[in-house]
């Protein structure tokens, strides 16, 4: 399964392209439903007789969300109320019984795709058994019984 998409082919390009056409057809209907392009006008031209209150309004604006995000990130970082930074490698500790279990179901998978093999083997030797045991000209009961036996066999490895 290729899980990166190679960007130049032209299918891909052509999707692409498609998207693209349908995200500005949405966008021209939802401006001119909400007449978004008359209000995007009307406010750079304000912006433009105005230019200090604009650059002030920026400035202001710009301001308090860096101030908002200072203190939102220092408030996040204490660790049980006692004020100190986290230790950002602790949570990644807690990921640890995850790589484990993980590493458990691929020792698992290779021990399913061994036993895997190993049933199949078996089930090519059983048939070739058969085929020579039926293909026998002279056969005794016990070969008979035998050769029905390894089928028996065979058909229960199938099964599985």
């Amino acid at each position: 399964m290729n899980i990166f998409k190679n960007k130049q082919t032209p299918e891909y390009k052509e999707k692409e392209r498609y998207r693209l056409r349908k995200a500005r057809l949405w966008g021209y209907k939802m401006g001119k439903k909400y007449g978004i392009n008359e209000k995007i006008a009307k406010a750079n031209a304000w912006a433009d007789g105005h230019r200090r209150k604009t650059a002030g309004i920026l400035f202001s604006v710009n301001t308090c969300i860096y101030i908002i995000g200072f203190l939102l990130c220092m408030s996040g970082n204490d660790a049980e109320g006692s004020g100190m930074i986290k230790d950002p490698m602790q949570d990644l500790a807690q990921v640890q019984p995850i790589f484990s279990q993980l590493h458990r179901i691929e020792d698992m998978k290779t021990v399913q795709k061994k036993t895997y093999v190993q049933l199949s083997n078996r089930a090519v030797t059983l048939k070739r058994e058969v085929d020579s045991l039926m293909a026998m000209p002279g056969k005794t009961h016990q070969d008979s019984v035998l050769a029905l036996q390894k089928y028996d066999e065979l058909k229960t490895i199938m099964n599985k």
